[in-house]
């Protein structure tokens, strides 16, 4: 393509060469590029790709999109500089691979918690009505025979817009995305069209040296979904008035009041053996019906409104719905470990002290004996997580050992400590211990587990690699559980 073609409509400033210089492909990773490729040199908070010119230069790069440029002297290139990268990227991205999100109807996902349960449930509902569906969120890409993981839960702008190419190819007629408040600050979606938004909740999370500065703006890159949404709907049990401020696009709203467009009501769980479920009563402008998931938790149930929600936005009949929610498994979410034991054993990626909590009133709604746990937190993340997540296992969990989960860069004892700390705040004095390893922790954790318990372990969820220092080293908790109970 023609540079100038694929900077049609943005504001550029030609720096040096000419802008109607052809290139064969984009790259914003100096290391991925090839000749003939226009280099975008991207800006974040912990890297900046204008320092990488040189280098996209000696593998063959000859035309850069900057916001400025260093102190280079490189001969004939062409330089085009624009006021932000990112967007730029985004749009370039787009037209590259000819508006993907164009022949897709898409479906954004946005909120701290929540997403990737809602994520599964559109899926299943929308194969259960013969739809072909795809899915780009934190646990990877699917779609027809396709899986994949992802670097990150919402991928960068060129990446997103050759995944969706790759799925309008594939015949995929609806996709549902995980929108990031990080995809949004990065501006990885930008250009793209939702067809239906939904916003789900928002608490404090995500604010870190590495991440967002403040609450302030973690909340104002969440809101950009509805500058994004034909139509969107919002969560009516969250703090509504703020987050509707200064919205302009067409809002419905789900929950459990009696205000919202898609009303749950009559929610109580169900146990089939060792299988936790909730039935409830669902309420909309199109029908009233009765509905069940093979999930625990009042949260789900706001997630399956949610999803219900967006199934009829879709056009999806009441049918399947109904079979779609009850064949939904989210893989790391209340995920149900099969073991032979008299007990529940439970994998969850709660995270923060939101998503903790509520991961634990669900499982308390069903009355179990005790409630263990295998507890940690990924490094690098927020610090306020440890003694929010710390509080609550203090005062609602028997029994915790705290194991790592990716310390990243982070000291794994210290992020461990402040957990701990936080335990003794919530009045859970002599009913922890820390055993670094899980791969020990879960063993432990399993000899103490007594008919009727339920056993979380709560921390990594569908993440299958335990990352230390910048290396992945691979662990799966099912296969922990598994051989645990071979040696039984």
């Amino acid at each position: 393509m023609l540079l100038s073609d694929l900077m049609e409509s943005q504001a550029i400033k030609v720096l040096a060469g000419d802008a109607a210089a052809s290139v064969e492909g984009i790259a914003y990773d100096s290391r991925q590029v090839k000749s003939g490729d226009v280099f975008v040199a991207l800006a974040s908070k912990s890297n900046n790709g204008h320092g990488y010119i040189q280098d996209a230069y000696s593998r063959g790069a000859r035309v850069f999109v900057v916001e400025h440029w260093p102190d280079l002297d490189l001969g004939e290139v062409t330089v085009i500089a624009v006021p932000d990268t990112r967007l730029a990227l985004a749009l370039m991205s787009q037209r590259f691979f000819d508006f993907p999100d164009r022949k897709l109807t898409v479906v954004a996902l946005t909120g701290t918690k929540g997403k990737t349960t809602i994520s599964f449930m559109v899926k299943a509902i929308c194969e259960a009505a013969g739809k072909r569906v795809g899915l780009i969120g934190s646990n990877g890409v699917f779609y027809g025979e396709t899986y994949f993981k992802l670097p990150n839960t919402t991928p960068e702008s060129f990446e997103l817009n050759r995944i969706m190419a790759d799925m309008v190819e594939a015949g995929v007629e609806i996709l549902v995305v995980e929108a990031t408040s990080q995809g949004f600050m990065m501006r990885r979606t930008d250009g793209i069209r939702f067809d239906i938004g939904v916003y789900t909740n928002i608490a404090p999370d995500h604010i870190s040296a590495t991440e967002h500065d403040s609450f302030e703006e973690y909340f104002n890159c969440k809101k950009r979904i509805f500058a994004q949404s034909e139509v969107c709907l919002v969560d009516f049990d969250t703090f509504f008035t703020q987050i509707m401020e200064d919205v302009s696009c067409p809002i419905l709203t789900y929950g459990f009041s009696t205000e919202a467009d898609y009303q749950a009501t009559n929610v109580h769980p169900s146990q089939d053996d060792s299988v936790l479920g909730t039935h409830f009563v669902c309420r909309t402008p199109q029908f009233t019906q009765e509905f069940c998931i093979h999930i625990p938790g009042h949260f789900n149930v706001s997630n399956a409104m949610a999803a219900i929600g967006i199934a009829v936005q879709l056009g999806l009949d009441p049918g399947s719905i109904a079979s779609g929610l009850l064949a939904t498994r989210v893989p790391g979410r209340v995920e149900l470990v099969d073991v032979p034991a008299p007990y529940t054993v439970l994998i969850d990626f709660a995270h923060n002290g939101l998503s903790l909590e509520a991961l634990i009133d669900a499982v308390k709604a069903y009355h179990p004996r005790r409630v263990l746990s295998v507890f940690g937190l990924e490094g690098n993340r927020a610090h306020i997580r440890r003694t929010d997540c710390g509080k609550i296992l203090g005062a609602e969990v028997d029994y915790t050992i705290l194991a790592d989960a990716s310390p990243r860069f982070d000291d794994p004892d210290q992020i461990l400590t402040d957990i701990a700390s936080g335990i003794e705040q919530g009045g859970g004095q002599g009913r922890y211990e820390i055993i670094r390893d899980r791969r020990t922790a879960i063993p432990a954790l399993l000899s103490m587990a007594e008919e009727g318990d339920v056993v979380l372990l709560i921390g990594k969820g569908s993440v299958l690699y335990e990352e230390v220092q910048g290396v992945n080293h691979p662990i799966d908790e099912r296969d922990i559980v598994k051989e645990y109970f071979a040696r039984a």
